[in-house]
């Protein structure tokens, strides 16, 4: 049976269906499966519905699942009522009711824990939200022969014949109030209306409509390639940065729009959607939709009614807009599809990629992943021939790609300079100002400094929850754990040894924007990172100040290194590009390629030649040289070989068991039961200390499984997880699983 015939028979039983089969919101259920209900007559219910039941002695908010003319095996007297449906129309479609169900074995998880993540951020359960209305006049046929006995009447319907249909509370703007107005309904001259009226988050957003620009020979291939009737397999757009990626986007989109149908385009970061969207609207106007965690509830509901009403035919939006009630989908799009973050961290752990590819199957659609450094496992598959490989290997117009200087930094010192800033890179920001261009600077580290020393004793401040050091934030004059948000004022004795030679050391992005400032005060630097942006709106402000002029030098962290598209930018320097590189993780120069080399081809896009410079410790590193020559094949050769000699991913699957608790002793106690377990089942990595060992307050420690077929591994992973909640150490200590996790800190 196909993924909607079951649906059309619910559908064709909804009309006289007086039962619901409802997953329903609690904890620490034994089996994930929904619940029957008897559906009351007067109530208005549908697959996908958001409802309240009565579940013991307690009224539980529930997603309905199922409709049926029967309730199966349940004994009739025992079944409940739904007491009430939240919202006036179902928020979540039939597909996405079978995405949760399809999610929960892929990841790991419960249902509901798909269902959850896919209702639009920030609505509460159980409360219900609509679309605002206003009451709404206009003239009937009748209002031709009308005549209007006072002055206000006779202006209400000069207003309304002049400029059409007005709402109430514009005509009373004009001095003509309710009771005109419902005199003149009465006489049968005008009709009421109610209208939904969407708040829009892109209302302040004025943009010139843009034509399609012409396409290169690589461009057209690719677009050819996109709409292959006879091959549905994803197309991996590998274009090098400033290859026109986004054009070839937004005519793949433009053409689904001639077929009647929709698409869905993800970034990875709520920093590039302003840019992304002002694209996006240039070209298709009110026909895009935003969904993104920075909008208000009411904004965020309102996108989604847009959408699953077919008034908007582009989604554009971060991680969860993948979940966009589109009914009917023909393109999906994964820009920088590399990004980490499309891999959700909380539960349900899912990544937006393999979704996008389920929906896509379900659809007929296309999945186009777009990268100048693909993921590897991407790149891995492009060369099995699961996804057809498109190459866009030169930047528009032939500009070239901007040469990148490495400085050694360990010369540097030895040189005598203990500045944050190599000569290389002064000198070329001295040269950038005076030429009238603009820089980026990359510190893939915010705050002002990275830690807090006793020079006496040799304490490091850390977070009491997490114990890793504490950062220093000058502005607020705070020490600020970025793993929990503890905060504690900068002690001025050492709380150890009661020393007085308490000191900050290292670099953050408001030490570099500060050092900026003194060594260039013509400069107008404005800095972009989590610091800056908590506000709603601040990216977009930021950037737009950055693009209009205002500011000649932007520094910030990642945030910078994607999808930002500046061509008066001639200067990029990276601070220190081993920030990554150091990490104890197997990805690590995976992410140090790929930054490195996305924030050098921010440099540039215009018609003036870019430079990059690059610091570092480690001028040798196989990904740092890579960067250096813009070479990802090398990179992807190199680095391949390293994971296939471990047997790391893609050459393996891995599922990490991570177990946490507030006593050491019992989560260890807990990874001894798991390994017992696990023996002979399959290779186990671990258990070991996590990286991080303690983040709020809780001890870390983790197993890795590795196998060659995932499914194989789901299975275990299931039944580990089934046993462990059975076991004396679920109260006291929690098992998570992380299926094909993106970091093993």
């Amino acid at each position: 049976m196909s993924a909607f015939s079951e649906f059309e028979l619910f559908l064709t039983e909804e009309a006289v269906g007086k039962y619901a089969d409802v997953i329903v919101k609690i904890h620490n259920l034994p089996e994930d499966h929904p619940f029957t209900y008897r559906v009351p007559d007067h109530l208005n219910i549908a697959v996908g519905s958001r409802v309240i039941v009565p579940f013991g002695t307690r009224r539980l908010p529930g997603y309905c699942v199922k409709i049926s003319s029967t309730p199966g095996h349940h004994n009739l007297k025992k079944i409940k009522e739904i007491v009430r449906v939240v919202d006036e129309e179902p928020l979540l479609t039939e597909e996405l009711i079978h995405l949760a169900a399809w999610g929960a074995k892929r990841y790991l998880c419960a249902q509901i824990d798909f269902l959850e993540a896919m209702i639009p951020a920030g609505l509460p359960a159980g409360k219900t939200l609509r679309a605002k209305t206003l009451l709404v006049a206009e003239l009937t046929a009748a209002a031709k022969t009308a005549k209007a006995r006072g002055e206000k009447q006779k202006l209400a319907l000069a207003l309304l014949a002049e400029k059409g249909p007005q709402t109430l509370v514009s005509l009373a703007k004009k001095g003509i109030g309710a009771s005109t107005v419902r005199s003149l309904e009465k006489n049968g001259w005008v009709i009421i209306k109610e209208k939904k009226i969407y708040r829009n988050p892109l209302s302040p957003l004025e943009v010139a409509p843009q034509e399609p620009l012409p396409l290169t020979q690589e461009q057209s291939f690719a677009l050819k390639r996109i709409f292959d009737q006879n091959n549905l397999q994803p197309v991996l757009l590998f274009g090098v940065t400033g290859s026109g990626k986004t054009e070839v986007y937004l005519q793949a989109i433009a053409e689904m729009m001639q077929q009647g149908k929709s698409s869905i385009v993800l970034v990875p970061e709520i920093a590039l959607t302003p840019q992304m969207v002002e694209r996006f609207c240039a070209r298709f106007g009110e026909r895009v939709a935003v969904l993104h965690s920075r909008l208000s509830a009411g904004e965020r509901f309102d996108e989604w009614c847009r959408i699953k009403n077919n008034e908007a035919h582009v989604v554009i939006g971060a991680r969860s807009a993948v979940f966009a009630p589109v009914e009917n989908l023909g393109l999906i799009i994964l820009d920088e599809e590399h990004e980490t973050s499309y891999k959700q961290e909380e539960t349900p752990r899912y990544h937006a990629r393999e979704v996008a590819l389920w929906r896509a199957q379900q659809h007929g659609a296309k999945v186009v992943l777009g990268s100048a450094t693909p993921s590897l496992e991407s790149f891995f598959k492009a060369e099995k021939g699961e996804y057809e490989l498109v190459c866009l290997s030169q930047r528009i117009a032939g500009r070239p790609l901007p040469p990148v200087e490495i400085v050694d930094m360990r010369q540097e010192l030895k040189d005598g300079n203990k500045s944050v800033f190599s000569r290389a890179l002064s000198q070329s920001i001295a040269e950038t100002l005076s030429s009238g261009r603009q820089a980026i600077i990359l510190l893939n580290r915010r705050g002002y400094a990275t830690f807090v020393l006793c020079r006496e004793c040799g304490h490091v401040m850390r977070c009491p929850a997490c114990n890793v050091s504490l950062k220093y934030h000058s502005v607020t004059q705070k020490l600020c754990c970025h793993y929990c948000d503890h905060q504690e004022v900068y002690p001025h004795v050492c709380p150890v040894c009661g020393g007085r030679y308490i000191r900050h050391f290292g670099t953050g992005t408001q030490k570099v924007a500060e050092e900026l400032l003194r060594l260039f005060p013509e400069a107008r630097v404005v800095r972009l990172d989590a610091d800056t942006t908590a506000r709603k709106g601040q990216h977009q402000k930021i950037l737009h100040s950055f693009k209009a002029g205002k500011a000649n030098v932007l520094v910030g962290t990642q945030m910078v290194a994607k999808g930002l598209d500046f061509p008066h930018v001639t200067l990029v320097g990276v601070i220190t590009a081993d920030t990554a590189l150091n990490l104890p993780d197997f990805r690590a120069g995976e992410r140090t390629f790929q930054l490195l080399t996305q924030v050098a081809g921010r440099a540039g896009r215009g018609n003036n030649a870019g430079k990059v410079v690059v610091q570092t410790y480690a001028p040798d590193h196989y990904a740092i040289q890579a960067a250096k020559n813009h070479d990802y094949e090398t990179f992807y050769r190199e680095e391949s070989t390293k994971r296939k000699e471990l047997s790391y991913p893609p050459y393996s699957f891995f599922v990490r068991l991570l177990v946490s608790g507030t006593q050491e002793g019992s989560v260890v106690d807990a990874c001894s039961f798991l390994e017992n377990f696990l023996s002979g089942k399959c290779t186990v990595l671990g258990p070991s200390p996590c990286p991080l060992e303690k983040v709020r307050g809780r001890y870390r420690w983790q197993l890795i499984l590795s196998g060659l077929q995932l499914e194989q591994l789901l299975t275990i992973g299931e039944a580990t997880a089934r046993d462990f909640q059975s076991s004396p150490f679920a109260g006291s200590v929690r098992l998570s699983l992380d299926v094909e996790p993106q970091s093993l800190l």
